[in-house]
């Protein structure tokens, strides 16, 4: 049987298909189609299925990464949206949490709650902060509020956020029975289910965007579904989250929050999973497609984790600036700095790259699509990077004299350089643009990049990560083999998994062991059903714990981990043993003589590794001739300089070339300089030498 990882970007869509009998992998790239994202999904999964000779019919297993919750919040193309909420907090949306996210910008903006005033509606109940009822709720009331929102204001999806509702989902679950009642049809998102944890605007904010989104996601993936059944497809469908995992269409249609960032968690997951084979525990993972560029790191062979982010801000890449979030995510920085990112001449003489990005319609000047504007992947070709005949597999010939003459009316002539020099340029910023980004990341975290390896993904990634790993002060380039589709080889490798999280505040040495055991014991049972669904026997499946705890009064809780610590083992001096530990890691400093509170349990259950291996592109028939030569362009220190190209399928394992020198692949190129070293491992992955 076969596993088809689909992965759909900003320019391309992503594919991989796996025998998992021979473990060999099949890859592919098609232009990802923005009107509809699924249209250019299928149509590549119809060509790569049709040229491997596999049927649909006989694959076990769809495997999707998409873009889709993360462009319906950036675009403003979610349902028709209301909110209930308790009386009194009908502005949290708006009022948010009063801090700054830049303290020298006196005119910021936030985006506009996803919910405007108009359709929060309150109602007249009150749950205590330990779950009590203060105000039961009036049912005729229920009625009329949602009767109001449907009836006079339209709306398709109602998010239903009520003070505390963390602590007791009691109203919440009513109010949603009372919905059910009237409007059958009526998507709700309860913030109870979603995000039940502490803190109100971070949770109504969650399940604001989980209800606003919601529709959307449930639209898609049935039609993705239909014509993949239409087709002859009979297995089953899932979805890449943010956390690194898989979960099943019903997990990810009732909370597609935890869908945001899919296809660069499977880009990290691909990354860390090379870098192990290579026996790096200690890794910098890069990820350059055609919009963004993506990097994050791994610490002792695991992917670090966040539980809080915001989506689709004012300014892209300022943290803050837009819709908080509360779900599981693998901690990444992302940045617009891709192929297809558009270059110009500043006011003052200057070139800047990015964020905007030409994306693939129209795409860049050499598609020959329509595109007017300078863009990255331009800047490469007139280097020499990339081969007008054989990019893409040959699939697309690129327009290298026109390309040529935009450069030279947008960029050289302004700049008064060489339409050459003019590409360096573009080139060279986009590079210091990511490696400033990502210094700042790792700068921020504690972690210092000098010492570590790096692993580069992406369509352009391998092509770049020569000049940002230097800039990094890294040494050393793992480019696997099938980069160019990374996070597509890592949607098939992601195990299928949930982690369930919920808040009860209380000071630790007021509770019990079977307390903290009942609390997990619930999150097991909740995740287990995701499992279940999943075809995962939850009794196989591994536990992982964690809680978020801080000293009394402390306005910042930290994550702590209970390690391989089972449900049933666990107490207070466990959990009291593992605060002390991972306060000292994190301040440094031993815990202070103050009470110590538990906030938030969370529990992970994920399946178990896998007893097939890594799967593996097949061993290159290397018949497609020897190296050529052409004149590629280094910058002024090594000007233009007549550099060896080699088809990637035609290295031999334990080769070793000097630098200066250019791989191609079908999907990507890598790209080392005159003063690189390129060696070709036993598995045919590369490893540059800086």
């Amino acid at each position: 049987m076969y596993t088809l990882g689909m992965d759909i970007g900003g320019t391309f869509t992503d594919f991989t298909l796996v025998d998992r009998g021979s473990g060999t992998v099949t890859t592919d790239k098609e232009p990802t189609t923005p009107s509809n994202p699924a249209e250019g999904a299928l149509t590549g999964a119809r060509r790569l299925l049709g040229d491997t000779g596999v049927a649909f019919g006989d694959l076990e297993t769809v495997i999707h990464g998409t873009t889709l919750v993360s462009n319906t919040l950036i675009e403003g193309t979610g349902a028709t949206t209301g909110l209930l909420t308790t009386r009194g907090v009908r502005d949290v949306l708006r009022l948010r949490r009063g801090s700054r996210y830049d303290m020298f910008d006196w005119e910021m903006s936030y985006p506009d709650p996803l919910v405007p005033r108009q359709r929060r509606l309150e109602l007249d109940e009150r749950l205590a902060d330990d779950g009590s009822v203060v105000e039961p709720l009036d049912e005729n009331q229920i009625r009329e509020r949602v009767r109001t929102l449907v009836e006079d204001h339209g709306v398709e999806s109602v998010a239903v956020s009520l003070l505390h509702a963390y602590e007791s989902d009691r109203h919440e679950r009513r109010v949603a029975d009372v919905i059910a009642e009237e409007y059958p049809d009526l998507n709700v998102s309860l913030s109870s289910r979603v995000a039940p944890v502490i803190r109100e605007y971070e949770r109504t904010s969650t399940v604001a965007i989980n209800a606003y989104v919601a529709p959307v996601v449930a639209d898609y993936l049935g039609y993705l579904r239909s014509e993949l059944r239409a087709a002859g497809f009979e297995g089953d469908v899932y979805m890449m989250t943010s956390s690194g995992g898989v979960v099943d269409v019903a997990t990810a249609t009732a909370e597609p929050i935890r869908l945001v960032e899919s296809g660069p968690a499977a880009g990290v997951l691909a990354s860390r999973i090379f870098a192990g084979a290579h026996g790096h525990d200690d890794v910098f993972t890069f990820d350059m497609g055609g919009t963004t560029a993506k990097g994050s790191v791994v610490e002792d062979g695991a992917v670090r984790m966040k539980y809080a982010t915001d989506v689709a801000r004012v300014h892209r890449f300022k943290e803050g600036s837009g819709y908080d979030l509360v779900s599981p995510h693998i901690d990444l920085t992302e940045i617009g700095a891709g192929g297809g990112s558009v270059a110009s001449v500043s006011d003052v003489g200057l070139v800047e790259v990015g964020p905007e990005s030409a994306g693939s319609d129209p795409g860049p000047v050499c598609y020959n699509q329509g595109g007017e504007r300078p863009t990255v992947t331009d800047a490469s070709l007139l280097l020499g990077y990339l081969d007008p005949e054989t990019f893409y597999g040959g699939r697309m010939d690129l327009a290298a004299d026109r390309t040529r003459e935009v450069f030279r009316d947008s960029l050289a002539e302004p700049l008064g350089v060489s339409v050459t020099e003019a590409a360096w340029r573009v080139f060279e910023v986009v590079n210091e643009n990511m490696a400033t980004a990502f210094r700042r990341y790792a700068a921020s975290r504690g972690i210092d990049t000098r010492g570590l390896s790096m692993t580069a993904l992406g369509g352009a990634g391998p092509s770049h990560a020569f000049r940002v790993a230097r800039k990094l002060g890294i040494e050393e380039v793992v480019c696997p083999r099938g980069a160019g589709v990374g996070s597509a080889i890592g949607l098939i490798e992601a195990p299928r998994m949930y982690e369930a999280s919920s808040t009860s505040q209380a000071v630790l040495s007021t509770l019990s062991a079977e307390a903290l055991r009942e609390q997990f014991a619930a999150l097991r049972e909740e995740a287990a059903g995701v499992l279940d669904r999943a075809d995962i026997d939850p009794a196989d499946a591994e536990t992982s714990l964690g809680l978020d705890m801080r000293h009394v009064d402390q306005g910042h809780e930290i994550k702590v981990g209970l390690g391989d610590c089972d449900v049933a083992d666990v107490t207070p001096d466990v959990v009291r043993e593992a605060f002390e530990r991972t306060y000292e890691e994190t301040f440094n400093r031993e815990t202070l003589e103050f009470p110590v509170e538990v906030l938030t349990y969370r529990l992970e259950l994920s399946e178990g590794e896998r007893d097939d291996g890594t799967a593996r592109l097949a061993t290159p028939d290397g018949d497609s001739g020897g190296p050529t030569t052409r004149d590629v362009y280094f910058g002024p220190d090594h000007g233009e300089v007549a550099t060896a190209v080699h088809r990637w399928d035609d290295l031999d394992a334990g080769a070793t070339v000097e630098g200066p020198v250019v791989v191609e692949a079908d999907q990507t190129t890598v790209v080392a300089d005159p003063d690189a070293t390129v060696t070709v491992t036993d598995d045919f992955d590369l490893t540059i030498q800086l």
